[in-house]
């Protein structure tokens, strides 16, 4: 982990021991308000510390946040049911709400 560490400039120790020592894979929680045009977001983990950066949005027009376990609010022009995570590219769950 030392060398992904160095070479990242990151301390990514937490994503590691969540995928290597828990049996649960992350789930991004997502909580719309559609009324404020913003979308709340945080990351349901095991380990403590755990924070991924994950693209959401659009296909073709992704923003890159920084989830952590804390709840974060970002605005967002996109409904519910078009505001997107590439499930393809991560090994994660998504829980709309």
């Amino acid at each position: 982990m030392a060398y992904f560490n160095q070479h990242s400039g990151m301390d990514l120790t937490p994503i590691f021991n969540q995928y290597l020592r828990h049996t649960a894979i992350p789930t991004l929680e997502l909580k719309f308000d559609e009324s404020a045009r913003t979308v709340s977001y945080r990351w349901q983990v095991d380990q403590a510390g755990f924070s991924m950066p994950i693209r959401v949005g659009k296909k073709d027009d992704w923003q890159i946040i920084e989830a952590t376990t804390e709840w974060n609010t970002m605005s967002t022009s996109l409904k519910k049911e078009d505001f997107d995570v590439p499930t393809d590219l991560y090994y994660v769950n998504v829980v709309k709400q």
